[in-house]
């Protein structure tokens, strides 16, 4: 019956260690889904600040009327829009690895659990066999004994 019961353990345990295995993968997909995430707001800020450098310097000596000043501002407000969309991305990105991270912690701990569980009935299953080892060959040394002390029968004689 214990050798059942820690089958049936051990095949929980290497249930929980798959579970592990799939969170551990979800993890670092959103890790590298945050680490994207951030190169995509910095290099979207890099192209910005570009634009921008270019957009002014391409008015340093020319006259500048409203209109041309509106589209400008129009091209930085469009970018600014960009750059908080991103950054929520990259928000959204990190708290879904938070959430992945707590996951995967809390299914490293009931694999603990269960390797915790496994390791008790192996070494009870060894308590057992032990003990039981010990009365076979106590009882072994019974039965020589009594063999050797029952009375010879008169044909041995």
């Amino acid at each position: 019956m214990i050798a059942r019961l820690r089958d049936l353990r051990r095949r929980r345990e290497e249930r929980a260690q798959e579970e592990v295995t799939v969170r551990r993968a979800a993890a670092n997909q959103a890790a590298r889904e945050v680490q994207q995430a951030a190169a995509a707001v910095t290099e979207h800020l890099q192209r910005t600040v570009n634009a921008e450098d270019a957009a002014f310097n391409a008015l340093v000596g020319q006259p500048v009327n409203a209109a041309s000043l509106h589209r400008l501002q129009g091209r930085f407000e469009a970018a600014a829009r960009k750059t908080g969309q991103l950054r929520e991305g990259e928000k959204m990105a990190g708290d879904l690895e938070k959430r992945r991270n707590v996951e995967l912690s809390a299914v490293r701990n009931e694999h603990r659990a269960s390797i915790k569980a496994v390791t008790k009935l192996d070494r009870l299953s060894e308590q057992l066999a032990k003990r039981d080892a010990r009365r076979r060959q106590a009882l072994a040394e019974l039965s020589e004994e009594e063999e050797r002390s029952q009375p010879r029968s008169s044909t041995e004689r």
